[in-house]
């Protein structure tokens, strides 16, 4: 419990508004997107072919330090048991398949509006 705590007091969780509107944003160049492959294998996280997809339609920008955070999230819910887990960064959030150290489905803040979350044993909140 005092893990969840901390994890609390030290997100920096902002205020999602409503009233921006969601526009596309630039595409990832090809640097990018080989960057992003090799960070994946460095940090061990699989990335299913819907992840990939959601994370370049939605220009979703993760750095190695955001991967090493996601992996070491995946092992920190693998100790507790966690199978379907809900992982908030930020502003951003990752649907994640534990056993397998899958990203399942990514999402902005903007696409989080109003967003149900469904088929998860657990969150966990992570500092970005």
């Amino acid at each position: 419990m005092a893990d969840v705590k901390e994890i609390l007091i030290q997100s920096q969780i902002s205020r999602i508004n409503p009233s921006k509107s969601v526009g596309p944003s630039k595409a990832p160049s090809k640097a990018e997107a080989e960057k992003f492959e090799s960070a994946l294998e460095s940090a061990d996280i699989k990335l299913s072919k819907h992840a990939s997809r959601r994370i370049d339609s939605r220009k979703i920008e993760l750095s190695e330090m955001d991967y090493a955070k996601l992996s070491d999230a995946m092992n920190s819910l693998e100790k507790k048991g966690a199978r379907d887990s809900l992982v908030l960064m930020g502003e951003k959030a990752f649907i994640v398949n534990v056993p397998s150290k899958t990203v399942v489905t990514a999402l902005s803040k903007e696409q989080m509006q109003e967003q149900v979350f469904t088929n998860i044993d657990s969150t966990i909140l992570l500092n970005q």
